[in-house]
């Protein structure tokens, strides 16, 4: 038998990361987040091996909002991204309240700026701010909005026309809902501040 070939055959085949780098333990990030999840201080050396539901509430009981004061991984705080999120929602808004004044149309061609994308997105930073603040009804309400007036904001909708009277007041909504996450309708109040 060949052993050098044999044991070649083996180094070749596990990946040398495993053997040069151990994989990382989790433990401790674990238990910081059953830590913060829970509302409670756990002992030092606390077992792993607790029941997940023990740290879960019950079902019916209301359960708290999460509120990061600094995010582990990118260093921001949740006041930071919640802005951001804002920013981002106000931008779609604009855009979509253009889109409905001009009647879902492109120099007069009918285009689906709404469905496919605008609307995405407003529902996509909607649902990831509600777990970031305390009051998320202004949230849930636009992605409400979204599913209400998706049907009509597609190029089939828009070349219909069965909406064009509808879609100056969807415009006026979307204004509406700008003004209320950013606290005003100005267009600078969607530009992102990039530092010194």
């Amino acid at each position: 038998m060949n052993w050098v070939a044999l044991i070649t055959n083996i180094i070749n085949r596990v990946p040398i990361e495993r053997v040069l780098f151990p994989p990382p333990d989790n433990t401790k990030a674990l238990e910081e987040l059953v830590t913060r999840m829970s509302g409670t201080q756990s002992p030092k050396g606390a077992p792993i091996s607790e029941k997940p539901t023990d740290s879960i509430a019950q079902v019916g009981e209301k359960t708290p909002t999460v509120h990061l004061e600094i995010s582990s991984e990118t260093g921001l705080t949740t006041d930071e991204i919640v802005a951001y999120h804002n920013r981002k929602i106000g931008k779609h808004l604009g855009a979509l309240e253009g889109h409905y004044a001009d009647r879902m149309r492109i120099f007069g061609k009918p285009c689906d700026c709404g469905s496919g994308k605008h609307l995405l997105m407003l529902e996509q930073f909607s649902e990831e701010t509600i777990s970031m603040v305390d009051n998320p009804s202004i949230y849930e309400e636009i992605i409400q909005w979204v599913r209400e007036v998706e049907p009509k904001s597609t190029d089939i909708a828009a070349k219909s026309g069965k909406y064009d009277d509808e879609y100056p007041v969807l415009a006026a909504q979307a204004r509406d809902f700008r003004k209320s996450i950013l606290g005003t309708t100005a267009l600078s109040a969607m530009i992102e501040s990039r530092g010194p």
